[in-house]
């Protein structure tokens, strides 16, 4: 009970960055100046974008896909009576949540996740509407591109068989990627501001879900060490790359081609959510 009391919690707050900064325009990291740019500038720039990575992933992975998705599993299992004691895709024990399966569903299930996630926006950014609708849409993308295809609303997951019922599974799974996409727009846009004129505020705004996090951090690091080296010797090798790169898709013809290509693939993929949503709907 005390562990579902704190995954609330947490999904309060997601849901309460929604609300406050649910506005807030993603900031970009101003280039390096120079031409070419230092060395030791570009890395400091390529370090501000990691920091709106982490930001980017760890608030929205540990609030909504973690905390969230946590809460829903258990919604379904209390909806699920028969299902109860039988082991989902993941080999969990439904109706039976322990902290260490939390832990490992955070780690293992959310936090991948959530990476791509906080990675794609930071890409796709320039090319949605600006202000709340623009975190809706991004949700919005997430749901379409991503969760007939990863999770958590795949066709072929063994686990709609146990769970219902099905428009319950859809209506909660389908709201926590929907609110998911908003945190990551609200956070990311929030931390963005914070760090052009950085104060003791920036550094908790960045340190509490670092903290909230910090049985992850482990893994996190080991995970993410060999892109992370990858980048900087990338940037140390071409300074110029990585602001060149992001002027182009921020220009005029670079968003417009952006947007072209989210839309087609918006697209493509929305067949896939929609026997995705049937197939789960009808078990």
């Amino acid at each position: 009970m005390l562990l579902m009391a704190v995954c609330a919690v947490l999904l309060l707050a997601g849901v309460a960055a929604v609300v406050a900064w649910g506005g807030e325009r993603l900031l970009e990291p101003a280039p390096p100046i120079g031409a070419p740019p230092s060395r030791r500038a570009a890395l400091g720039h390529y370090g501000r974008w990691l920091m709106l990575l982490a930001a980017a992933v760890v608030g929205p992975g540990v609030l909504v896909a973690g905390a969230g998705g946590r809460l829903a599993m258990r919604l379904l299992a209390i909806t699920s009576h028969g299902s109860r004691g039988r082991r989902t895709e993941g080999q969990a024990l439904i109706g039976e949540i322990t902290l260490e399966g939390t832990a490992a569903f955070v780690v293992f299930g959310a936090m991948p996740l959530a990476l791509i996630a906080g990675a794609l926006f930071l890409l796709v950014a320039p090319w949605l509407p600006q202000g709340r609708l623009g975190g809706l849409a991004y949700g919005g993308l997430l749901l379409v591109l991503g969760a007939p295809f990863l999770d958590p609303l795949r066709a072929d997951n063994l686990d709609f068989d146990l769970l219902g019922p099905g428009w319950l599974s859809v209506l909660v799974l389908g709201g926590l990627v929907v609110l998911h996409g908003a945190a990551v727009a609200a956070i990311a846009g929030r931390v963005s501001r914070a760090l052009r004129s950085p104060t003791w505020r920036t550094w908790l705004l960045l340190a509490v879900p670092i903290v909230a996090a910090a049985p992850l951090v482990p893994l996190a690091a080991i995970m993410a060490a060999l892109p992370v080296v990858v980048g900087a010797l990338v940037v140390l090798a071409a300074p110029r790359l990585l602001p060149w790169f992001l002027a182009l898709r921020s220009s005029p013809r670079g968003t417009l081609v952006g947007r072209v290509v989210l839309g087609v693939a918006a697209a493509v993929a929305l067949p896939a959510l929609i026997w995705a949503v049937v197939s789960i709907v009808s078990r």
